[in-house]
């Protein structure tokens, strides 16, 4: 049985998963790792030999080799894996595989970078591997995608290749927002979603004063019972995710779905507010994703390392 190890390794988590080749099937998991802000001073080439141990004997004949996606690739990672320019698809990565120094048979998947309508320069690490894994899983070779995290990604993919992407600070600002202004202050800690809030959140984005005015509505919301405490956080998100659909969708509304890549947490509030625009949703999970790009890398390693003619 042919085996990979397919890693995430992210600023934030670390996942891994072992892989049969020729199925897809996930045969075990470690859910969870530190990221690249808890590895500060760590030995990466270390803690993977320790975490992968139990499906990898070093050296051993039929050791899986392990292909690593994400930010493990950025210069304060393992090693630095080029991001070359688009279109991409799963050859390209795979010519730009990086070995990871200190861990025979591992390789790491270079990200990509874009020019913007304005010339200037965009960057991706991980998300390349899931919009080719999600083409694959839907069996499809274009389509438009948003990618939604700390740094959501809007992307385009043509004829099996990623062509162009668009970054929006959605998490990272409700995130500053929330733990660093007034805004935040009178929220309720650990509120659940409120789809109340936030569909006002949304419905208020709209507006033609701009997202610095609508996110400062809270406040006055807040002070004058319109909004009360444990709602919040989701009308502040409601306005944030409402902004970014109007500089990714320009007014346009798809004639086909937009494929949400995401966790389960983040596809209630982008399905909502996408649908409240008349746009039409079809989500992919963001780790089946991952692992089927990454498998398609890995994949067009081998067809390329075949002798030509065989």
């Amino acid at each position: 049985m042919s085996r990979l190890i397919v890693i995430d390794w992210g600023t934030t988590q670390f996942r891994a998963w072992l892989v049969e080749r020729e199925s897809g099937a996930v045969l075990d998991t470690i859910p969870s790792g530190p990221g690249l802000r808890a590895m500060a001073g760590r030995d990466f080439p270390e803690h993977a030999r320790a975490v992968l141990a139990p499906w990898r004997a070093e050296n051993g004949e039929g050791t899986p080799p392990v292909l690593m996606a994400g930010m493990v690739g950025a210069p304060s990672g393992w090693r630095k894996a080029g991001q070359p320019p688009l279109p991409v698809g799963s050859a390209d990565l795979a010519a730009g595989l990086v070995e990871a120094t200190g861990l025979p048979g591992a390789w790491i998947v270079p990200g990509v970078h874009a020019r913007g309508a304005g010339g200037h320069v965009d960057v991706m690490r991980g998300e390349e591997v899931q919009v080719l894994g999600a083409l694959a899983l839907l069996g499809r070779s274009d389509g438009r995608f948003c990618l939604p995290g700390t740094h959501s990604k809007w992307a385009r993919a043509e004829g099996g290749r990623l062509t162009a992407f668009t970054t929006f600070m959605t998490g990272e600002v409700r995130a500053v927002l929330l733990g660093h202004s007034i805004l935040g202050e009178p929220a309720a800690p650990d509120a659940p979603f409120d789809p109340a809030a936030f569909d006002q959140g949304v419905a208020q984005a709209e507006g033609p004063e701009g997202p610095l005015h609508h996110l400062f509505s809270s406040r006055g919301r807040f002070l004058y019972g319109e909004l009360g405490a444990e709602g919040i956080a989701s009308f502040l998100s409601g306005v944030l995710i409402g902004a970014e659909l109007d500089g990714a969708l320009a007014g346009e509304t798809p004639a086909g779905p937009v494929i949400l890549v995401g966790g389960a947490a983040l596809r209630a509030p982008y399905t909502r507010a996408m649908e409240a625009r008349g746009v039409t949703v079809e989500w992919v999970p963001a780790d089946a994703a991952t692992r089927a790009g990454v498998m398609a890398v890995a994949n067009a390693r081998d067809t390329a390392a075949r002798p030509h003619g065989s």
